[in-house]
């Protein structure tokens, strides 16, 4: 552990998820202490907290007294459930948003707020930093309020918008989790071919997340994966990689999947600010893949539960 890393203690609020798990895995791998939480999903090694409760929130951060505080909890059920149920939407998203940043405030601690692309219309992406948001779902409304919570902290602060996020994590609900349990259980999957995306390995969003909070950086950063495709090509390339049969992905428009919460269609993300601060180009999907394909490798197949199209 060299003495930079021991200087700093880090949050991470929502690890129970495949980011989080990532980031936690980073986390240790750089010597950086880390504690990770966890809500409704158990995560061994993680503590419990519920970001609605703002008691139960102030007194984890008081006692373990981040540096850096990485928020990325959402909603279980995703998008759809969000649209169903917009008061919960708010109160973890919005409510737990403010929550955190009250507490973080009281030690001057750098937060990361994980965003989305869900808050664009989808009509003219992909989007840089400077575009104007004009979401088309309670989930992206909610995203872009607690973006606007975060503009107005008080100390460092950097604001991540991503999209398409995958890895190999089972018992998760990612994209690749969904197309690995359809095809290897045989049945067909359909998937949109009007929804475009970058494909962002976990991975590769948690390192370079990590490289810029540890540095004077701050405002809004998209980080996604070089390529920008429709979901349905994105599929077929996950199938691909995983060995399993690419003719089960059925491409098909948006309107025939009766989605309950709005798209946005034409989305995805820009990186030329990422690229211009950190002299580097994003991982493309073929470089993604290969670490995606090794880990799967590496770990016997489970299934995971099934989701909608997040």
């Amino acid at each position: 552990m060299d003495e930079a890393s021991s200087e700093i203690k880090a949050l991470v609020v929502g690890a129970s998820g495949q980011l989080g798990a990532a980031l936690v895995s980073l986390l240790d791998s750089r010597g950086i202490p880390a504690a990770g939480t966890h809500c409704s999903r158990l995560k061994p090694g993680s503590v419990h907290l519920d970001v609605r409760d703002r008691d139960e929130v102030h007194r984890r951060i008081l006692a373990l007294a981040p540096d850096l505080v990485f928020l990325m909890q959402n909603t279980p059920g995703g998008v759809d459930f969000c649209e169903d149920h917009p008061d919960e939407a708010a109160a973890v998203i919005v409510g737990g948003t403010r929550h955190v940043l009250e507490a973080a405030a009281r030690h001057s601690a750098k937060v990361v707020f994980f965003s989305s692309d869900y808050i664009f219309n989808g009509k003219s992406g992909p989007y840089d930093e400077e575009a104007a948001p004009c979401p088309i779902s309670v989930y992206g409304r909610a995203k872009l309020d607690a973006e606007i919570l975060i503009q107005s902290y008080p100390h460092a602060s950097l604001i991540v918008r991503t999209t398409a996020v995958f890895s190999w994590a089972p018992g998760t609900k990612n994209f690749a989790m969904q197309v690995h349990q359809r095809l290897r259980a045989g049945q067909p999957f359909p998937v949109p071919n009007d929804q475009w995306c970058n494909p962002t390995l976990a991975e590769y969003l948690a390192e370079t997340c990590l490289k810029l909070a540890r540095s004077d950086e701050s405002g809004t950063f998209n980080i996604v994966g070089r390529d920008w495709m429709p979901r349905s090509d994105m599929a077929v390339a996950l199938a691909r990689a995983m060995s399993l049969d690419p003719a089960l992905i059925q491409a098909v428009p948006t309107s025939e999947l009766r989605q309950r919460a709005r798209r946005p269609l034409k989305g995805g993300l820009k990186t030329d600010k990422l690229c211009r601060i950190l002299d580097r180009a994003p991982w493309d999907l073929e470089r993604s893949l290969e670490l995606f394909t090794r880990k799967f490798r590496q770990n016997a197949p489970i299934a995971a539960p099934d989701h909608d199209h997040a």
